[in-house]
């Protein structure tokens, strides 16, 4: 299960749409997710991102955003 809105905060409100992508950092050791985020924010949090990084406050690494694909089923439950 992954949050239903966007994890960045403008002028201390949060966002209210919808992720579109995992944000994640790719080093040697692996890749590790740090958020979630929309359309809307990919360029500021690649910025802020890669600012802490620099004061490290991120582990270094490439920056991957990954696109969130829906999954649908048509399970039938039977009890």
């Amino acid at each position: 299960m992954i949050p239903d809105r966007c994890c960045i905060r403008v002028r201390f409100k949060a966002c209210r749409s919808v992720p579109s992508h995992i944000i994640s950092i790719l080093d040697d050791s692996g890749e590790y997710m740090i958020g979630l985020v929309c359309r809307d924010h990919i360029t500021i949090v690649e910025r802020i991102v890669g600012l802490k990084q620099e004061l490290g406050e991120v582990p270094k690494g490439s920056i991957r955003f990954t696109e969130i694909k829906g999954v649908a089923t048509t399970c039938n439950y039977h009890l």
